[in-house]
Formats: structure tokens, sequence, C-alpha cells
């Protein structure tokens, strides 16, 4: 049976729920105050898993989002464990960690990345499933015109860390 560390994180951007397990970190929630979001996704992302509430300072993931919402950490590179997901998904979210902090790319680039050069609607859905937001940073991807579209915790969040990552202090 798996076991999991279930951390919560209040930052300025809200309260962050996380799981992390022996591959890394499987959930990551944005949601202020939906815990009962959080509960879904962890029922859906590790059924019959363990639950161990935990500080977030001890795992790797609460401890690098602790740093990266002080200021004193740009990169959140913490194991993330995408087992279970679909390969189109899965090649997705891969792309987009790749995007460096403070660059953003299109739906429809990414959909080229992957060799899908249609499938910018299918990237979005993609995306707006990503269990892992921040450390695989789906708020760096846009609209094709550049502008800040499609982001589950909310268009004001995905520019509040745009700012963040191009050395703005948005807070």
């Amino acid at each position: 049976m798996k076991q999991l560390k279930v951390f919560t994180l209040e930052t300025p951007i809200g309260t962050l729920r996380g799981a992390v397990g022996g591959r890394g970190l499987k959930v990551l929630t944005l949601r202020q105050d939906e815990a009962a979001y959080f509960n879904r996704l962890l029922a859906k992302r590790a059924p019959g898993a363990v639950f161990q509430e935990v500080p977030a300072e001890a795992t790797k993931a609460g401890r690098q989002l602790a740093a990266y919402f002080a200021g004193s950490r740009a990169k959140l590179d913490a194991a993330v464990d995408l087992e279970g997901l679909t390969e189109f998904t899965q090649d997705v979210l891969n792309t987009t960690l790749d995007i460096p902090r403070g660059q953003t790319l299109s739906y429809g680039e990414v959909a080229r990345i992957i060799g899908r050069p249609r499938a910018s609607r299918a990237v979005g859905q993609a995306l707006h499933n990503n269990p892992v937001p921040l450390f695989v940073p789906c708020h760096r991807v846009v609209g094709s015109d550049g502008s800040l579209t499609g982001f589950g915790s909310g268009l004001p969040t995905k520019e509040i860390l745009l700012k963040l990552e191009s050395g703005e202090n948005p807070f």
C-alpha cells in the first residue's frame, strides 16, 4: 500500500496542499479553500493510499515552495510523480517542465513540440488537469497572442506567478 506525506502551506497566493510519495510530488493544489478538491484529486491519483499529515518543511517539495515564495529560491525541481497519466498528458507536462523561468510558450507551440500541431486545445485540457502545478509550470503557457488564458487557479494567480518569475514583486 502506498503511503503519501500530505502537507499544507500558506503562501501569498493562498493555501497550497501537497502530497508526496516515494517517487515524488503526486498532487499539489493551489485552490485556496478547496480541501474537498484536493481530497478528490488524491483519491484519483493515489487510490487506496495511506496519508500521513506532515509539516510542509518535512518534504523537499514543501521546503522548496516555502523558499520560492520567500524569494530565496528561483527553481522548483523536486521530483514529480506523473505515473498513471496518459502518454499524451505526460508529453505535455514534460514539455512544460522545460520552459525556462521567465519565459512562456503558447498552447500551439507546446502542441507542435510534442508532434501534435493540431492539438492545442487538448494541450490546454492536459494543463488544466496538471496534478502538480508550479513544479510543472503550466502558468508559463499562454495564448497564441501572448495573452493570459486558462489557469485553474484563476488568471490573477497566473499573472502573479509570471511577474514573480520575471523579477517583479507582485505582492
